[in-house]
């Protein structure tokens, strides 16, 4: 759930610095409902910190006027932040914690001594996290699969890329679970283009990078690590096939005009439906790129909107997680949504709404 750079993904009025931090680590989304791990122990003694200068002066320093979205931004990041640092030295002092899962004696003492860590003021001010899960690509599986979509007939822009790591899932083995269907990313239809998008791209072949997206996986999550080095290996190796390789642009969503790229992929002679696929995307301006992806797909047929963001609040009745999957399609003139899925933040699969996949079938075969 990393990308490489602090100001790519923070818009709004939201907190700065140390401001409110201490609310953030004592949230209870915070922990991972799985036992105490690694992780939640760090956490629990990063909480103990919390008013203490041994934590905060080096925040403060990293963060001067940095703005954060969400309860999770600073804590995430500071773990993260922790665990590549352990990643990019020898001897880390918490290396039980955030590169074995292991717990060890004095974590206090040993927590205090990675803060005061001269390099990791510079990590804090640079880097950011966000979603890099090559799992949520089963957003876009899922819909290809319920339209029956050709292999290689339609194209596919990831516009929230990151590293474009969703771009290549079709061409791994990563299981995945479509409602009670079990399946492979190779049970999927491969698009014809594979176009990412991202305020600030992550180059898989810088391996300080790599390093980072690393950095958020951690070593009680095997099946993430799974994931992330499979869709990494298939995004890193000699392109093969008669289709194009993925591609990463650097793109503001809100601000860059996005429906143009989509109606370009849209125009390619091999392509008969695009695909605008979007999880935990920041645009600059929200409601600027609500009402480009609505235009573009008020004007022709053959487009479909994804989107894979965190549930509103409140019941549903679809249950399944707290992620909700999307698909906004134009009918009558209008755009309307169909949640598809329920599913986890990290998810290796999905719930399906009972008789979603069916109303969106008859959406797209009657724009």
């Amino acid at each position: 759930m990393v990308g490489p750079r602090a100001n790519a993904c923070y818009t709004g009025l939201m907190p700065t610095g140390t401001d409110g931090l201490a609310a953030d680590l004592l949230s209870p989304r915070l922990t991972t409902g799985e036992g105490p791990g690694a992780y939640d122990r760090l956490l629990v003694a990063l909480r103990a910190l919390r008013d203490d200068p041994a934590l905060l002066t080096p925040l403060s320093r990293a963060w001067v006027s940095r703005s954060f979205s969400g309860v999770f931004a600073r804590p995430t990041l500071l773990l993260a932040a922790l665990r590549y640092r352990a990643l990019s030295v020898d001897d880390h002092p918490l290396a039980p914690e955030v590169l074995l899962d292991g717990e060890a004696p004095e974590l206090d003492r040993r927590l205090r001594e990675a803060l005061a860590d001269p390099e990791l003021v510079a990590v804090l001010a640079a880097r950011a996290v966000r979603s890099h899960d090559p799992g949520r690509a089963l957003g876009w599986g899922l819909a290809t699969l319920a339209l029956g979509l050709p292999h290689r007939r339609f194209a596919l822009v990831d516009m929230a890329a990151v590293a474009g790591l969703h771009l290549v899932v079709d061409l791994t083995s990563v299981p995945l679970r479509l409602g009670a269907e079990k399946i492979t990313g190779l049970d999927l239809p491969s698009p014809h283009l594979r176009r990412g998008l991202d305020a600030d791209p992550v180059d898989v072949h810088v391996e300080a990078d790599v390093r980072w997206l690393r950095a958020g996986i951690w070593p009680g999550q095997p099946d993430r690590a799974d994931r992330f080095e499979a869709a990494l290996e298939a995004l890193r190796r000699p392109w093969r096939g008669s289709s194009p390789g993925p591609t990463l642009a650097r793109h503001r969503l809100g601000a860059d005009d996005t429906a143009a790229v989509l109606t370009a992929a849209g125009a390619d002679p091999d392509v008969d439906a695009v695909i605008a696929f979007e999880t935990a995307a920041t645009p600059a301006d929200p409601d600027a790129h609500r009402d480009a992806l609505t235009g573009w797909l008020l004007e022709g047929p053959g487009r479909l909107w994804v989107t894979f963001d965190p549930a509103p609040p409140g019941p549903t009745g679809s249950g399944g997680g707290p992620m909700s999957l999307v698909a906004h399609t134009a009918h009558g003139g209008e755009v309307a949504p169909i949640e598809l899925a329920r599913a986890a933040y990290h998810p290796a699969g999905c719930v399906i709404v009972p008789g979603a996949i069916q109303a969106l079938r008859a959406r797209w075969s009657s724009p």
